[in-house]
This record gives C-alpha cells, structure tokens and sequence, in this order.
C-alpha cells in the first residue's frame, strides 16, 4: 500500500503566506477544517514521487473498466466505519488505493457502504475516482450519525485544500437511510448539543436540525463582505461568525456578527479595521474570544460590549 509523505492538515484557520496561523481551538466537529489557504498555482501533476497521492481532481467519470482495474489489482482497506445509534446501520468507508491504469496513470477509488447490520445488506452510496498525483481536497470521511439513526453525515473532502486563496470550510453531506439520497449542505460547524447545524451556501447562512432537515437560512449581513467562520453558543441556543473584506492578506473592515436561533435573528456585535478579526471561538456563555489578522486573541464582552486584547 503506498502512503504519502505529505503532511495532513492541521484543523485549524490559516492566514496566506507571509501571516502566522490563526490558534483557533479545534472545532465540535472535528473532521471539519476551517481555513485561509495560501495561493498556490495550479498545477496538472506533481513531480513523480514513490508514494503518490491522490489529487483533488476527481475524475468527471468513473468508467466501469477504470474502476473493475482499480478494484482487481488492489484490496480495499477499511478507513472508517461509524454505526448508527439504534444499531440498524453501519457506515464504511473503503479505499482501494493508488494503482497504474493505462500508461502512466495512476488512480484510486473510495466508496461509501451502507450496511443493515440485521442482514449485511450493503448499498454504495457515493463513490470518488481519484487521480494520484497533485493538491487539493479529496477524499470520503465519516463524521457522525444523527441522534435518531435516520441520516449519516460526512464530507467528500477528507485531506487537504482545494487551490487558491480563500477561506474554506470542509464540505457536509447528508445521507438519507431510507432512500439513499445525498443532500449537500454546504461547510460549517456542527453546534456542541449536536442537534444544529451551521452551513454556509454562498451568501446564506442555513441552520439545520440534525435529525431532519433545514430550520431556517438568513443573508449574510453584509453582503459585498466575504463570509468566514462560524463559532456556536455553549449552549447551542445561538451563534457568531465572521465577515471580513479580504482573504489574501486578511484585511479591511471586519464584522461579528450573532444569530439567535429562537427567534432566528441576527445581530451586529462590533465592526473593526483595525484590527482585523478573522475568526472567534464562544468559550464562555458571556464572552467571545476572536482572533486577529496578526494571530493576537482579543476578549469580547457580550454583556458589557467591551473588547479587550487578551493577555
């Protein structure tokens, strides 16, 4: 089997280049990785190493004959697997990895199963034909079921970042047990109950109920900003996330903003250029910590409205 010798990403937020890395603390959910990602070019093929890896570049087909090759001349190996909280359901994720098929290409192959414990039933539910040299963000992941055994969620971006310059969010799929259907719910964060999720869609922020479908989505509140992270309440009643004006370097004015959730209604708590905030964590019931362009941790008092640079 051949591994890679590039580093995993670290969860975290990232500033481009010259900037130093935002500490923000690891997510709810883990396998989601927030990031500012340094501009790269792009590139059709990595230089030839012994341990290729596979590429975001995701093959627009996956032929039967690619695929029969790939899964006859490698061994699946089980990455993950998740059962569901009733024990009806058990979620793996299988990868065949990189073999040469035809000429010098070399692809790998990942699949989501689907299995009823009660019979070994299997259903592929997604699949990725994968090129194995290159950058980018690819790969099947398992992240957690919801509470009432109906839905699996998981990302189809497991390692690494995609090319360019910009904050970006892994992305969330949601599978339907009872009929094998995909809903792609944008990248977010899931709240520390696990019952809501936060997910971006372009411009809209969408708040879903774990165990059924979407609650309610709201406009960004400023719309000629770009959207940045989002960091949910202890107590999962409410939320804040970033805007900012520019990525690459992180600069312009900044907004933190909060949505309440009952009712859904958004709030400006602080404007500010100087510096710049590209990230906050909820920690405490009362207070923000946010994170500036320098990487220097700032307290926000939700009650007093003071901010403070923190020690």
């Amino acid at each position: 089997m051949k591994r890679s010798r590039l580093l995993p990403l670290v969860a975290g937020f990232w500033l481009v280049s010259s900037c130093r890395a935002l500490a923000i603390p690891e997510p709810s959910m883990p396998a989601l990785t927030a990031t500012l990602q340094a501009a790269r070019p792009v590139t059709s093929a990595m230089a030839a190493t012994s341990n290729p890896k596979p590429t975001a570049t995701v093959a627009a087909t996956a032929s039967p004959d690619v695929v029969a090759t790939i899964t006859a001349a490698s061994e699946p190996r089980l990455s993950s697997s998740l059962l569901s909280p009733d024990g009806e359901w058990r979620a793996e994720v299988l990868i065949h990895d990189c073999v040469t098929v035809g000429g010098a290409d070399e692809m790998a192959y990942e699949q989501l199963k689907l299995i009823r414990t009660s019979n070994s039933v299997e259903s592929v539910a997604d699949t990725q034909l994968l090129y194995c040299r290159g950058l980018g963000a690819f790969g099947l992941a398992g992240l957690f079921w919801s509470p009432n055994s109906r839905f699996f969620y998981y990302t189809n971006a497991r390692e690494g970042v995609p090319d360019g310059c910009g904050y970006w969010e892994r992305p969330i799929v949601r599978l339907d047990v009872t009929n094998l259907r995909l809903e792609h719910l944008g990248g977010g964060r899931r709240s520390p109950d696990g019952t809501r999720l936060a997910t971006w869609q372009g411009k809209e922020l969408v708040i879903w109920d774990t165990d059924g479908g979407e609650i309610g989505r709201v406009p960004a509140m400023a719309l000629d900003a770009e959207t940045g992270p989002i960091a949910w309440s202890p107590d999962s009643q409410a939320l804040v996330y970033v805007q900012f004006a520019s990525y690459c370097l992180l600069s312009g004015k900044s907004r933190v903003v909060r949505l309440d959730l009952t009712p859904l209604r958004q709030t400006l708590l602080l404007e500010s250029e100087a510096p710049t905030f590209g990230g906050a964590a909820w920690d405490t019931p009362n207070e923000l910590t946010l994170f500036d362009e320098g990487g220097k941790r700032w307290r926000y008092n939700l009650a007093t409205q003071q901010l403070r640079e923190a020690p």
